[in-house]
């Protein structure tokens, strides 16, 4: 709309906006006051539910812990100096005469990771930089990664994190199953600098 229309269309509402304003108030009958005062009724005592009998549960077992294999060892690869993303290749070897199969979930902890679970460490202050802590976990899909290694053979699993330059310790692990046990398999930590 043009400037000047705008400007008579507000001119001809004036009239009829200062009409509306001139009528006279309704006024409404007046309430006289309660001179009485109202019944007080005591307080109600809350009655409590009868208490419900304790129900029989079945005895809680303790979840079982992570075992360590003695036939399988964990190796973790990291370059010394980085740039950029740093890649984690962890290596499950085995002196197993039969395959083995490994199971892996996804870590709500470790960024909805696979495997390794890592921890990253400033060098120096031994200050947790990864995972993050007081971060809140996240949901992750809870589908299992599965490798089998050969008889007396490895598997290889790798994962990507992003890190501050600087100097780091960065431990690692495999947690999973192995065949129908839990197990944890460590590897020896690496000292790597990001830059």
């Amino acid at each position: 709309m043009k400037p000047r229309a705008l400007l008579l269309t507000a001119l001809l509402t004036l009239p009829v906006l200062a009409a509306a304003q001139d009528t006279t108030p309704v006024t409404l009958p007046e309430i006289p006051p309660v001179m009485t005062p109202l019944p007080v009724s005591p307080p109600s005592v809350p009655t409590l539910p009868a208490p419900t009998p304790a129900m029989p549960t079945a005895p809680s077992t303790p979840a079982p812990a992570a075992v360590a294999l003695p036939d399988v060892q964990g190796n973790l690869f990291v370059p010394r100096t980085v740039t950029g993303k740093v890649n984690l290749t962890f290596t499950v070897r085995s002196s197993r005469a039969t395959p083995i199969t490994f199971s892996v979930r996804r870590d709500n902890e470790q960024n909805c990771s696979t495997a390794p679970q890592v921890r990253v460490l400033e060098v120096g202050t031994r200050a947790v930089v990864y995972p993050l802590s007081g971060a809140s976990p996240r949901l992750c899909a809870q589908d299992l990664e599965t490798k089998t290694a050969a008889a007396k053979g490895n598997v290889t699993f790798t994962r990507e994190l992003e890190l501050a330059p600087g100097e780091y310790m960065v431990e690692s692990w495999l947690t999973g199953f192995a065949g129908d046990l839990l197990v944890k398999v460590p590897a020896a930590p690496m000292r790597i600098t990001v830059k």
